[in-house]
Protein backbone atom coordinates (compact mmCIF):
# COMPACT_ATOMS: atom_id res chain seq x y z
CA UNK A 1 0.00 0.00 0.00
CA UNK A 2 0.97 3.45 -1.06
CA UNK A 3 2.10 5.10 2.44
CA UNK A 4 2.07 9.18 2.52
CA UNK A 5 3.00 10.75 5.28
CA UNK A 6 1.80 14.50 6.22
CA UNK A 7 3.38 17.08 8.36
CA UNK A 8 1.27 20.21 9.92
CA UNK A 9 4.23 22.53 10.44
CA UNK A 10 4.47 24.06 14.29
CA UNK A 11 1.95 23.35 16.96
CA UNK A 12 1.87 23.42 20.54
CA UNK A 13 4.58 25.81 21.98
CA UNK A 14 5.01 27.39 18.80
CA UNK A 15 2.03 28.66 16.93
CA UNK A 16 3.85 29.27 13.84
CA UNK A 17 2.99 32.58 12.03
CA UNK A 18 0.27 35.01 12.85
CA UNK A 19 -2.03 37.62 11.00
CA UNK A 20 -5.41 38.69 10.48
CA UNK A 21 -6.64 36.75 13.38
CA UNK A 22 -5.10 33.48 12.50
CA UNK A 23 -2.46 31.13 13.58
CA UNK A 24 -0.50 28.98 11.41
CA UNK A 25 -0.41 26.06 13.28
CA UNK A 26 -4.25 25.86 13.50
CA UNK A 27 -4.83 26.22 9.26
CA UNK A 28 -1.78 23.86 9.07
CA UNK A 29 -3.69 21.23 11.32
CA UNK A 30 -6.83 21.63 9.67
CA UNK A 31 -5.66 21.58 6.07
CA UNK A 32 -3.33 18.37 6.84
CA UNK A 33 -6.17 16.29 7.84
CA UNK A 34 -8.90 17.10 5.02
CA UNK A 35 -5.43 16.25 2.96
CA UNK A 36 -5.19 12.88 4.98
CA UNK A 37 -9.20 12.21 4.81
CA UNK A 38 -9.06 12.63 1.09
CA UNK A 39 -5.99 10.45 0.34
CA UNK A 40 -7.41 7.50 2.76
CA UNK A 41 -10.40 7.75 0.08
CA UNK A 42 -7.97 6.74 -2.55
CA UNK A 43 -6.12 4.02 -0.62
CA UNK A 44 -3.24 5.48 0.42
CA UNK A 45 -1.65 4.92 4.13
CA UNK A 46 -1.10 8.59 5.85
CA UNK A 47 0.57 8.91 8.87
CA UNK A 48 1.28 12.46 10.67
CA UNK A 49 3.70 14.36 12.76
CA UNK A 50 0.73 15.32 14.16
CA UNK A 51 -3.07 15.10 14.51
CA UNK A 52 -3.50 17.41 17.60
CA UNK A 53 -2.32 21.22 18.84
CA UNK A 54 1.18 19.71 20.30
CA UNK A 55 4.87 20.13 19.91
CA UNK A 56 7.19 18.50 17.38
CA UNK A 57 10.69 18.64 17.25
CA UNK A 58 11.68 19.05 13.35
CA UNK A 59 14.07 16.32 13.43
CA UNK A 60 11.50 14.41 15.03
CA UNK A 61 9.11 15.06 12.29
CA UNK A 62 11.56 13.50 9.40
CA UNK A 63 12.18 10.24 11.94
CA UNK A 64 8.63 9.78 12.18
CA UNK A 65 8.55 9.98 8.40
CA UNK A 66 11.93 7.61 7.67
CA UNK A 67 10.19 4.67 10.44
CA UNK A 68 6.60 5.15 8.63
CA UNK A 69 8.48 4.01 5.47
CA UNK A 70 6.97 6.72 3.59
CA UNK A 71 6.83 7.02 0.00
CA UNK A 72 6.37 10.77 -0.18
CA UNK A 73 6.93 13.39 2.68
CA UNK A 74 4.35 16.77 2.40
CA UNK A 75 4.94 19.93 5.35
CA UNK A 76 1.80 21.76 5.33
CA UNK A 77 2.73 26.21 6.28
CA UNK A 78 1.26 29.45 5.54
CA UNK A 79 3.67 31.85 4.81
CA UNK A 80 4.61 35.04 6.10
CA UNK A 81 5.72 38.46 5.70
CA UNK A 82 5.74 42.09 6.93
CA UNK A 83 4.53 43.99 4.26
CA UNK A 84 1.10 42.53 4.16
CA UNK A 85 0.65 43.14 0.27
CA UNK A 86 3.21 40.15 -0.16
CA UNK A 87 0.83 37.12 -1.50
CA UNK A 88 1.19 33.72 -3.45
CA UNK A 89 1.77 29.94 -3.31
CA UNK A 90 4.90 28.40 -3.48
CA UNK A 91 6.11 24.92 -2.84
CA UNK A 92 9.78 23.82 -1.82
CA UNK A 93 11.75 20.58 -2.66
CA UNK A 94 15.33 20.28 -1.20
CA UNK A 95 18.49 20.98 -3.65
CA UNK A 96 19.28 18.63 -6.01
CA UNK A 97 16.58 16.33 -5.16
CA UNK A 98 14.68 15.79 -8.64
CA UNK A 99 11.67 13.44 -7.56
CA UNK A 100 11.50 16.26 -4.30
CA UNK A 101 11.35 18.45 -7.45
CA UNK A 102 8.72 16.60 -9.20
CA UNK A 103 6.42 15.79 -6.06
CA UNK A 104 6.37 19.82 -5.22
CA UNK A 105 5.67 20.80 -9.27
CA UNK A 106 2.41 18.42 -9.00
CA UNK A 107 1.74 20.13 -5.83
CA UNK A 108 1.92 23.45 -6.91
CA UNK A 109 0.73 22.68 -10.42
CA UNK A 110 -2.63 21.14 -8.69
CA UNK A 111 -3.34 24.27 -6.74
CA UNK A 112 -3.12 26.39 -9.65
CA UNK A 113 -5.07 24.79 -11.59
CA UNK A 114 -7.74 24.15 -9.21
CA UNK A 115 -8.61 27.69 -9.27
CA UNK A 116 -8.81 28.40 -5.60
CA UNK A 117 -5.80 30.34 -5.63
CA UNK A 118 -4.06 31.76 -9.02
CA UNK A 119 -1.02 34.06 -7.18
CA UNK A 120 1.42 31.35 -8.54
CA UNK A 121 5.04 32.14 -6.89
CA UNK A 122 6.34 28.91 -8.24
CA UNK A 123 8.48 26.10 -6.69
CA UNK A 124 11.36 27.04 -5.30
CA UNK A 125 14.14 24.90 -3.06
CA UNK A 126 15.77 25.37 0.45
CA UNK A 127 17.94 23.43 2.82
CA UNK A 128 14.58 22.69 5.51
CA UNK A 129 15.36 20.30 7.79
CA UNK A 130 12.05 18.63 7.03
CA UNK A 131 13.47 18.52 3.59
CA UNK A 132 16.75 17.36 4.32
CA UNK A 133 16.75 14.48 6.75
CA UNK A 134 13.73 12.57 5.45
CA UNK A 135 14.58 9.65 3.07
CA UNK A 136 11.95 9.88 0.67
CA UNK A 137 10.72 12.40 -2.17
CA UNK A 138 9.34 15.42 0.14
CA UNK A 139 8.06 18.81 -0.28
CA UNK A 140 6.83 21.41 1.90
CA UNK A 141 4.15 23.82 0.66
CA UNK A 142 3.59 27.24 1.85
CA UNK A 143 -0.32 27.98 1.25
CA UNK A 144 -0.52 31.21 1.36
CA UNK A 145 0.14 34.65 3.34
CA UNK A 146 -1.44 34.25 6.99
CA UNK A 147 -0.19 37.98 6.89
CA UNK A 148 -1.73 39.18 3.92
CA UNK A 149 -6.33 39.91 4.07
CA UNK A 150 -6.92 38.24 1.24
CA UNK A 151 -4.46 35.41 1.22
CA UNK A 152 -6.05 35.13 5.18
CA UNK A 153 -9.77 34.98 3.42
CA UNK A 154 -8.77 32.06 1.66
CA UNK A 155 -7.18 30.22 4.62
CA UNK A 156 -10.02 30.99 7.14
CA UNK A 157 -12.67 29.70 4.39
CA UNK A 158 -11.14 27.63 1.57
CA UNK A 159 -9.46 24.84 3.40
CA UNK A 160 -11.49 22.04 1.78
CA UNK A 161 -10.33 23.56 -1.56
CA UNK A 162 -6.91 23.93 -0.57
CA UNK A 163 -6.66 20.47 1.02
CA UNK A 164 -8.31 18.71 -2.19
CA UNK A 165 -6.00 20.58 -4.96
CA UNK A 166 -2.86 19.61 -2.37
CA UNK A 167 -4.16 16.00 -2.30
CA UNK A 168 -4.48 15.80 -6.53
CA UNK A 169 -1.54 16.84 -6.45
CA UNK A 170 0.06 14.07 -4.53
CA UNK A 171 -2.08 11.28 -5.86
CA UNK A 172 -0.97 12.51 -9.62
CA UNK A 173 2.57 12.47 -8.49
CA UNK A 174 1.97 8.91 -6.93
CA UNK A 175 0.32 7.97 -10.31
CA UNK A 176 -3.45 7.27 -8.63
CA UNK A 177 -6.08 8.71 -10.12
CA UNK A 178 -8.69 11.20 -8.32
CA UNK A 179 -11.86 9.19 -8.13
CA UNK A 180 -14.08 12.47 -7.17
CA UNK A 181 -14.64 11.11 -3.57
CA UNK A 182 -17.74 10.25 -4.09
CA UNK A 183 -20.78 11.97 -5.34
CA UNK A 184 -22.80 12.29 -2.20
CA UNK A 185 -22.45 15.69 -0.36
CA UNK A 186 -22.58 15.76 2.90
CA UNK A 187 -23.70 18.62 4.24
CA UNK A 188 -23.41 20.48 7.34
CA UNK A 189 -27.32 21.80 9.07
CA UNK A 190 -27.22 23.88 12.07
CA UNK A 191 -31.25 24.65 11.81
CA UNK A 192 -34.46 24.17 10.14
CA UNK A 193 -36.90 27.12 10.15
CA UNK A 194 -40.96 28.06 9.28
CA UNK A 195 -40.08 31.45 9.88
CA UNK A 196 -37.11 33.11 7.89
CA UNK A 197 -36.26 35.86 10.15
CA UNK A 198 -35.43 33.00 12.76
CA UNK A 199 -32.57 31.34 10.30
CA UNK A 200 -31.73 34.54 9.22
CA UNK A 201 -30.66 35.41 13.15
CA UNK A 202 -29.03 32.04 13.37
CA UNK A 203 -27.18 32.30 10.44
CA UNK A 204 -25.96 35.84 11.84
CA UNK A 205 -24.95 34.27 15.16
CA UNK A 206 -22.99 32.02 13.61
CA UNK A 207 -21.29 34.52 10.87
CA UNK A 208 -19.95 35.86 14.23
CA UNK A 209 -18.83 32.95 15.18
CA UNK A 210 -16.26 33.39 11.78
CA UNK A 211 -18.77 30.27 9.89
CA UNK A 212 -19.71 30.93 6.05
CA UNK A 213 -23.83 29.92 6.83
CA UNK A 214 -25.98 30.18 4.55
CA UNK A 215 -29.95 29.47 3.59
CA UNK A 216 -31.06 26.85 1.36
CA UNK A 217 -34.73 27.13 1.14
CA UNK A 218 -36.13 23.34 0.77
CA UNK A 219 -39.98 21.57 1.83
CA UNK A 220 -41.02 24.83 3.05
CA UNK A 221 -38.54 25.24 5.31
CA UNK A 222 -35.41 27.80 6.07
CA UNK A 223 -32.61 25.25 6.74
CA UNK A 224 -29.33 26.94 7.41
CA UNK A 225 -25.96 25.07 6.35
CA UNK A 226 -22.47 25.89 7.17
CA UNK A 227 -20.58 23.33 4.70
CA UNK A 228 -21.13 20.47 2.16
CA UNK A 229 -18.29 18.49 1.84
CA UNK A 230 -17.34 14.85 0.15
CA UNK A 231 -15.61 13.68 2.49
CA UNK A 232 -17.94 12.66 5.37
CA UNK A 233 -14.24 12.95 8.02
CA UNK A 234 -14.75 16.42 7.28
CA UNK A 235 -18.30 16.87 7.89
CA UNK A 236 -18.21 15.09 10.80
CA UNK A 237 -15.40 17.03 12.08
CA UNK A 238 -17.53 20.31 11.63
CA UNK A 239 -20.38 18.95 13.29
CA UNK A 240 -18.05 17.96 16.34
CA UNK A 241 -16.80 21.46 16.30
CA UNK A 242 -20.02 22.88 16.17
CA UNK A 243 -21.40 21.13 18.81
CA UNK A 244 -18.29 21.96 21.02
CA UNK A 245 -19.70 25.64 20.55
CA UNK A 246 -23.51 24.96 21.18
CA UNK A 247 -24.95 24.29 17.80
CA UNK A 248 -27.31 21.64 16.61
CA UNK A 249 -25.59 20.82 13.91
CA UNK A 250 -26.33 17.49 11.90
CA UNK A 251 -25.05 15.48 8.49
CA UNK A 252 -27.57 15.89 5.87
CA UNK A 253 -26.73 13.62 2.72
CA UNK A 254 -27.74 15.00 -0.32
Amino acid sequence: MTKVFLDAGHGGKDPGALGNGLREKDINLSVALKIGNILKNHGVNVGYSRTTDVFVELQDRATMANNFGADVFVSIHCNAFHDSSAQGVETYSYPGSMSGRNLAKAIQDSIIASGVYTKDRGIKTANYAVLRLTNMPAALVELAFITNPQDADILRNRQDDLALAVAKGILNNLGIPYNGGGTALYKVQVGAFSIRENAENLVNQLKADGYNAIIVVSGGLYKVQVGAFRIRENAEALVNELKSKGYDAIIVIG
